[in-house]
């Protein structure tokens, strides 16, 4: 990609705005749109953290999803659930944070989660006018919410943050990001995200079940963080 190509993903400005790419065959121009679509993403940063000084970015995450939400799809619901089309879900499922940014959602209230909802809605209509068929029906679908596969690709959705967590520096996202110090500060904000999984994704128990356990396994590795 030349330089000034490069500027513009930088910028964060569109590629099919751009006037180059209109003079190459159509397929090469949605390679150039969706490679600095993925470029843009993959600058979006979470709050979980790999490491003490890494955190996830939003392609991180994505490709995390894709492997456990399609490798469960097969696993527990091989007779209801398309493996491939959970996979695909998960590729575009944080798509409108290259217009938004990533909101951790793990303190807020359902005002708060309320107005998550309506910006990212806001912002749907735009990034879908600047995305080729394919893509665009993905993301439209996955927003809708309307079939097995989406709604079960969400609800790994919300497993995948206890994992890093766990697995990552989570002793340090709860002490600076979130004000979380003490086991039992830990355990109260699990408390109502238990709960809140439970309401929303009753229709995937084992996955409901997942979630509760991997909170107890994180609380249980902060509290003996918090000792060291």
């Amino acid at each position: 990609m030349n330089e000034r190509l490069v500027r513009k993903v930088d910028q964060k400005e569109t590629l099919a705005e751009f006037p180059e790419t209109r003079a190459y065959p159509t397929s090469a121009s949605v390679i150039l749109e969706l490679g600095g679509l993925a470029m843009r993403f993959a600058r979006v940063e979470r709050v979980p953290r790999y490491d003490e000084r890494t955190r996830e970015s939003d392609v991180e995450h994505s490709y995390m999803l894709g492997m456990v939400a399609s490798e469960l799809a097969h696993m527990l619901y091989p007779a209801t659930l398309n493996a491939s089309l959970v996979n695909d879900y998960a590729m575009v499922h944080d798509l409108i944070e290259v217009k938004t940014g990533d909101v951790a959602t793990f303190q807020l209230d359902d005002d708060a989660l309320l107005q998550k909802e309506q910006t990212e809605h806001a912002a749907l209509e735009s990034l879908l006018a600047e995305l080729p068929p394919r893509t665009r029906g993905l993301l439209y679908d996955y927003e809708q919410q309307a079939d097995l596969e989406s709604r079960f690709t969400r609800a790994v959705d919300k497993l995948l943050p206890v994992v890093v967590d766990i697995l990552g520096a989570g002793q340090k996202i709860m002490n600076e990001d979130y004000d979380v110090h003490t086991s039992a500060e830990l355990g109260l904000a699990h408390d109502g995200l238990r709960k809140r999984m439970a309401e929303r994704f009753n229709e995937f128990p084992q996955l409901v079940a997942d979630y509760s356990l991997l909170c107890e396994l994180f609380e249980v590795e902060f509290g003996v963080t918090a000792q060291v």
